[in-house]
Parts: C-alpha cells; structure tokens; sequence
C-alpha cells in the first residue's frame, strides 16, 4: 500500500561558527593570518571527454571547454536509479597570484583521479582517494596572470583510482569540496607551515605541539605562539627533518566533552619566513576501563550514533555548507552523540561543526570492497598509507574525531590478511599514538564476526552486522538474541578492548507508511532499528552504536544499473524538491535504486524510525 508523505519542518537551533567562504578567509579550520588565501570556488570553464585512453599522460592543450561549472560540484549528478557519464571531466579558470611568491593549492576533495596543471604544464595528481583532501606547491612565478586547468577522471581504474575499489553507495565525481589558492608571505622562499598538530597530554591543560614544516633548514627556529587570542610568547624550537616539538600550558584550561565541546586556539609563527597558522584543539583524553569500555576524560559514555553519507540528491557528495548545517541539526534532533562517517575521510565543515556541538566521529579511509589482492598489492598499499596520512593530517586537531578506521568489511576472517591490516593501523599510530594517551583509537568495521583473525591489531572491536534483516529476515526477537551473544564472544575474547555495533538495522521505504509492519515498510523498520538499539542502550559491555544509516541514499553504480528507478509522481524536475515514489518494485536489492535504511529518506524527510530512536536515545 502507498501513501504520500508529508515534508516535516523542524524547528532547531544550533549555534556554529563556520568560517564564510570568501576572500581570503579559509572555509574551514585551521586558518592562515600570515598568508594572502584566494578561495577559487565559484564558475570553472567545463569540458567532457567519454574516450580518453591515458588520462595521466593527457595533452591537457587538447581538452575542450564548451560549458561552465560550479565550483565546488558533481558532474555526474543524476535521480536515484540512473548511472552519471563516466569518463574524463577538464576545468579551467584564471588565477592572478603575486610575482615570486612561493604557491600552495589546496584541494578539500577531488574525485576519483584528479591531475593539475597551470599554464597547461601539470604540478602533480592524486591517486589516494576521492574524499581525500591533497596539497600541491606550485612553484612561484615572474607574472601575475596564470590558468589553472584539472583534469578529473571518475572510472574505477586500479591504476589512477587505486583505493576506488567499490562499495554499496555511489560514488559521485568532480572538485566536490573546496579549492584555495595559498600565497606565502615573503618572497622567494619555500620555507613553509605545513601543519601545527596538538595533542592533549594532561587534563590540567598540558599539550604537546608539533611543528610540521616544509623545506625549512633543521637546526634551532625562532617560533612565537599565542593561546586563546592572548599574548604572543617567544621560543626556540629544534627542528629535525622539519619537524619540531614542543609543550604549551593552557590558562584557564577548559575541557572538552560530548555535554560541554570547549574549545581552545593556538596560533604559531615561525619568524624565519613570517608564517603563521592558527589551530583550533580540545582538551580530551582517550582511554579504557578496566569493564573494557572507551573513555573520553576518564568517563565512559554510551555513544549513540548512526552512520552518515555524505550525499544530497540535489548536490551529490558537494554538500553546500547549509546542507552540512541541516545533518548536524537532524543528527541533534535525534539525539546522536556519535557518528561513523561511512566510508571515507570527512567534510572539514563538518567535522567544525561536530568539534562545536560536541559529537564524536569515527573517520575512515576510502575502502569497502577491499580484497586480499589489493591488501598484497604494493601498488595499492602505497596509496591506502597515503590516504589514510591526508586523513590523519587534515583531522589531526578535531577533538570530534576519537576513532580511525580503514577497509569497511574487508578480508579479515584470512591471516593472510592481517599484515594489510596491521600497516594501516600502524600508520594512523604512527601519528596519533606517539604520545600518551594517543588521540585516536583504531578499528575497523568488520563483517566476518567471530571469524575475525585479526582483531589483536585493533583498539577497538567493531562488528556491522544486520539480524532480523539479512540475517533471520522478519524475526524481531533476533538482534537481542544475535548482539547479546557478540557482547559475550568479545568479552571473552578481547576482554580489554571496547566493543561497538559499526552497522545494523534494515530498510523502511519512505512511502510505504503502512499500519502493518511489512518487510520494507517504515513500521518494520522501526521496529527492527527499536530492537537493535535496545539492546546496545541496555548492554554494559557495549561503549556504543552507529546503527546504518542516517539517510537514504543512491545505490552504486552496479545495482543503479540493476534495479533501475521506481515510477515516480508528477514532479518538479528539480532534484532539490523532494520526488515521491508511485509504484516500487521491492523485489531488487535497492528498491529504485536507493538505500533505503536511513532515518530520514534522501530528502531528509523524517520516517517513523526517526522518532522511535530519538526516544531512545534520548533517554539517559
């Protein structure tokens, strides 16, 4: 039975305080005050080529502009159940930059292979991921006037697209984040900030701060640094292979936590080159009790969260900043205090926001449908370390961010397996582990259950695992029966390590709102969603559960091509309005398409699951 649905308005405040997205002002943390920024969102010449055979030996003098774009955008945009174009997509605009100042391009996100070139000589590529956010330095030049030119490719390629290797959601294409233009403050120098990374030592305010750099000289470098806006103070640092570290005291310290997310500002300045960054930080610790349960400032908190894609149908994944503000807004509608950002590096504006309202993330590099081969392919690891390096780097100072994962459902149940593992996992350690406590936890969203092989490598166990609907399909007694089971294997088994429900739920298709609770009807879902929460919420083994998933979303490519649409209502042909489905088959795997296990449906239209959990969840 179908039934239309009505557009819930709710009525929520948040108060945030994203940077605008103008001038020289970067659109998200950290900032540069030593710097001239140029944020070079906005219209692109636009091109696009089906055939092009090597795309990274591409003459760039032979790509041919005949339309415009936005900037940031997807090119491949289409309704839920039709396939985007694939092949090769150029941009190309103007920059006016100052002469003999050394040049930085900044890249939030650019999907799937991505090559740059100015005045149509390339600068670089990246390869490490579509989500991921890159650097390129571009040199200095003599003139002002230049012509900026990216070549993006979105065919799954394992060659120029190596962690692009599949997964259960759409992978949309283009610069779906940000672009900005850094320009150094002196002249004929290369001697940069790349990062100010800060970790939490002590709760009395105590942090270590390392000092990042690019092409400085080793050796003694005279640094100011500022805390909170108050006075500058004066230090020598020590810099060994560019890098230099250091202890600050926090005044008036004031920690961070899901119920008070405080805030804190460094600002570091070498005086060499007159760079300067200013990072934002909280003062959080990570630990683990002795129940095996994760702490964040020696308490232990029942997480509460769900799953997010970063995808509007109207925008793809190049959410604008006004869709990011409306998840945030739902999220805390909901009563989520954490959220498993599936399955890639997250949204800067986002991850701001969730450091303000005080929600917790788990972020992951690019990989669901990792296979054994890519785990012992060097050509592939090579770029999964990289990948998971931007990750780290970019995220390094969000106190949101408390866990990082990798490999969504990967081959762990095979030993042969483990050593893949174990050098993604060392990799994030390497960053955030060589101080105490470390920042970040490691884990990974396993799938294979009791038949993991490889969980010693983890900090904390994970299981996606879907009762009552994959598993037991229709029986609601089956989560309280499945997940109580799961909390004893790893009680036993990892006694010491915190354990989370990482997926789980079912499907609720937004127009069947039926009074019986059929497979695919909203009330089923509720039901089943109820059954899971319930049993995390009551377990005191369990630190937390991100159930799948916040929104709907667009299937990938192969079941778009599958399941095809369902037939639609009359409406407007703009994807910003909300498209009701008329008829749809449910016998395919993604019913027209979509994914349709999300609390709120692609519109961000509430189902009846939305209320049930906020209930929940809601409680203390």
């Amino acid at each position: 039975m179908m039934r239309w649905g009505l557009l819930l308005k709710l009525t929520v405040v948040v108060v945030v305080a994203i940077p605008s997205c103008h001038g020289d002002q970067n659109p998200f943390w950290p900032h540069y005050p030593g710097r001239e920024l140029t944020v070079l969102n906005g219209q692109w010449q636009f091109g696009f080529a089906a055939n092009v055979s090597d795309v990274v030996n591409f003459d760039i003098r032979q790509a041919t502009f005949n339309t415009t774009a936005q900037v940031p955008s997807c090119f491949d945009i289409q309704p839920p159940g039709i396939e985007g174009p694939r092949g090769t997509a150029f941009y190309q605009r103007n920059i006016t930059v100052q002469p003999h100042k050394q040049l930085l391009l900044h890249f939030a996100a650019c999907s799937f292979y991505c090559q740059v070139y100015v005045d149509g000589v390339s600068v670089g590529d990246h390869r490490a991921g579509g989500y991921n956010p890159f650097w390129l330095s571009i040199g200095s030049f003599d003139s002002a006037q230049h012509t900026l030119t990216v070549l993006v490719d979105n065919r799954f390629n394992a060659t120029t697209a190596p962690t692009h290797t599949g997964g259960d959601f759409y992978m949309y294409s283009g610069i779906t984040r940000d672009v900005v233009l850094h320009q150094l403050p002196m002249a004929n120098t290369s001697c940069y900030i790349q990062r100010v990374e800060t970790f939490t030592v002590s709760l009395a305010g105590l942090v270590n701060v390392n000092l990042v750099t690019n092409n400085c000289a080793d050796g003694p470098t005279q640094v100011q640094y500022a805390i909170d806006g108050g006075v500058s103070k004066d230090l020598t640092v020590t810099l060994s292979n560019g890098t230099g570290r250091f202890n600050v005291m926090v005044p008036n310290p004031q920690l961070w936590s899901l119920d008070a997310p405080s805030l804190h500002t460094l600002q570091v300045t070498t005086l060499v080159n007159s760079d300067s960054i200013l990072v934002r930080f909280g003062l959080r610790v990570l630990g683990v009790d002795t129940r095996g349960r994760l702490t964040i400032n020696n308490a232990a908190p029942k997480l509460k969260g769900y799953n997010r894609h970063t995808m509007w149908p109207d925008t793809g994944s190049a959410l604008t900043l006004s869709q990011v503000k409306q998840d945030v807004m739902l999220l805390q509608e909901l009563g989520v205090n954490y959220v498993r950002g599936a399955h890639y590096p997250q949204d800067q504006r986002f991850l701001d926001l969730c450091d303000e309202v005080g929600i917790v993330v788990w972020e992951e590099t690019l990989g669901p449908s990792v296979s054994l081969l890519n785990l012992l392919d060097p050509y592939f690891m090579k770029f999964q370390v990289q990948a998971v390096n931007e990750m780290v780097s970019a995220s390094i100072n969000h106190p949101s961010v408390i866990l990082h994962g990798f490999y969504n459902e990967g081959p762990s149940d095979k030993r042969s397996a483990c050593p893949g593992y174990n050098t993604s996992a060392e990799a994030i350690r390497e960053r955030v582990s060589g101080h105490f406590p470390p920042s970040r936890l490691v884990t990974w969203a396993s799938d294979k259950g009791t038949n993991d092989v490889c969980l010693d490598i983890a900090d904390v166990v994970s299981f996606n695992s879907y009762p009552g609907w994959y598993n037991h399909a229709g029986d609601l007694n089956e989560p309280a029966i499945f997940w109580k089971y799961m909390v004893d294997w790893v009680s036993s088994h990892q006694p010491t390590k915190p354990f989370f429900i990482s997926e789980t739920g079912g499907g609720g298709i937004y127009e069947w709102q039926n009074a019986t609770d059929l497979f695919w009807s909203q009330k089923y879902q509720a039901e089943l969603v109820k059954a899971d929460v319930t049993v995390a919420l009551e377990s005191e083994r369990l630190s937390g559960i991100t159930v799948w998933q916040f929104n709907d979303i667009k299937a990938n490519h192969g079941d778009t091509a599958k399941c095809g649409q369902c037939v639609y209502a009359p409406h407007p042909p703009s994807l910003s309005t909300p498209w009701n489905c008329s008829y749809i088959d449910a016998s395919c795997s993604r019913p027209g398409g979509e994914n349709h296990k999300g609390a709120v449906d692609f519109w961000r239209r509430p189902k009846e699951v939305f209320g049930v959990v906020q209930s929940l969840y809601s409680q203390p």
